[in-house]
Parts: structure tokens; sequence; C-alpha cells
């Protein structure tokens, strides 16, 4: 601007002291009083308009994709949760009948235990009784031979005829 300020100020110079107009000299540097035209406004709204295509274009295809991908992931989802379900249910009839076996285990081997018990029982009263019935046995026979010394009138000895 400061150039065309200054190479305008020697034509108007000249045009006041009546010299030659600037019209004249053709090697003279004209101000320009138009401005520049603006672009054509059919080519702005071509622009503009080809953008908000292109972006609606794009915004419909992310919609699109987001739909896709999350309707991808709800079908994945249920699959791997369904599996899940399989398992488990899978694993807790093993488990329950792991349990039923282990049970039907442990009262097999309680029952084997009580009649272990009750056998020992029973053979520990026969021989109590075997026991009883020696000392019931031994105590009668020096009772007899008691009798006998005193019959007798014979002492005791270590060494006695009757061994009791």
């Amino acid at each position: 601007m400061v150039a065309k300020e200054t190479a305008t100020a020697p034509i108007d110079a000249a045009a006041e002291q009546g010299g030659e107009s600037p019209e004249a000299n053709p090697l003279a540097i004209v101000r320009s009083e138009d401005p520049p035209p603006p672009p054509p406004p059919r080519q702005m709204s071509a622009e503009s308009t080809r953008r908000e295509e292109v972006e609606s274009k794009i915004t419909a295809w992310e919609a699109e994709e987001v739909a896709r991908i999350t309707n991808r992931f709800q079908r994945q989802k249920a699959i791997i949760d369904g599996w899940e379900g399989e398992q488990v249910d899978r694993a807790n009839a093993w488990l329950k009948k792991v349990e039923r076996k282990l049970e039907e285990k442990r009262a097999k081997a309680l029952e084997k235990m009580q009649n272990e018990v009750a056998v020992a029982r029973q053979k520990a009263e026969q021989r109590r009784a075997e026991a009883e019935a020696k000392r019931e046995e031994k105590l009668g026979k020096v009772m007899e031979i008691a009798r006998v010394m005193k019959v007798f009138g014979r002492d005791p000895s270590k060494r006695s005829f009757f061994k009791p």
C-alpha cells in the first residue's frame, strides 16, 4: 500500500500543476479504484455443498460402522454368555455327581466302620465272658483245694500237689 501511494503521489502532483494527466502517460502507475472481484458465489456454495455432502457421508458411514461393530459385539457377547452358562452348568453337574459319589463312599465307609466297631465290641464281650469264666473256674479250683486242705489239715506249700 505504501508503494502505491508513493507511486501515485507524483501523478497527483503533476495533475495539479496542470501537466499531463495520468491517462496521457502510458508509463504512469494508476491507482485502481475497483476492488478485486469476489469469487463467484456459485463456486463458494458448490464447495460448501460438496464439503457438507462429504461430511454427511462420513457421519453416516461412521454411524453405520459403529452400529455394525456394536451388533457384532452384542452377538459375540450373547455367544460367550451362552458358552459360559453351559460350562458353569456342566461344572456344577460334575460337582454334584462327585459329591453324590463321595457321600455314597462316606456312607459305605461309615457303615463299614460301624460294623467293625460292633464286631470289636462283640469280640470284646466274648473275651470278657471267657476271662470271667476262667476266673470263676480258677476260683472254684482254689476254693476246692482250700477245702481239701482244710479237711486234711495240710498247710499250703509252694509245690503243691494241687496246682491252682
